[in-house]
């Protein structure tokens, strides 16, 4: 059975406010927002609702780690420091030494972490 428009609403706003705020923008009781999460089509939606949400985090933190290691890049070239930039890339978790690759340069740094990062548009660091 399709969802009302009520019930489309409360979907989308299920990952911005509480099944209490979601009723009284609605215009209905706390107890219907809970009939629905019951409701199978609902929860379809949901479920739907939350993979877009998560895909949505996904695509702007990747952007964000991309900016990231770019800038870095640029603060390296002026300032010629590879222990800070290699320390803040550890700190913000962005990059664990590869054992296996101890020679490993910061522009290999840089580079592999643009490639696990960015979607496929990298074209360089």
């Amino acid at each position: 059975m399709a969802l009302s428009s009520k019930q489309r609403r409360a979907v989308r706003l299920m990952f911005l406010r509480t099944d209490s705020e979601i009723a009284e923008e609605l215009g209905v009781r706390r107890s219907t927002i809970s009939s629905w999460r019951r409701d199978p089509d609902f929860r379809a939606a949901l479920g739907e609702e939350s993979r877009m949400v998560r895909s949505a985090i996904s695509v702007l933190l990747s952007g964000v780690i991309l900016a990231a290691a770019r800038g870095l890049r640029a603060a390296l070239e002026v300032s010629g420091d590879a222990k800070l930039m290699l320390d803040t890339l550890k700190a913000a978790s962005a990059f664990d030494p590869a054992e296996e690759e101890p020679a490993e340069t910061l522009e290999d740094v840089l580079r592999r972490i643009a490639e696990n990062h960015a979607p496929d548009n990298l074209s360089s660091v």
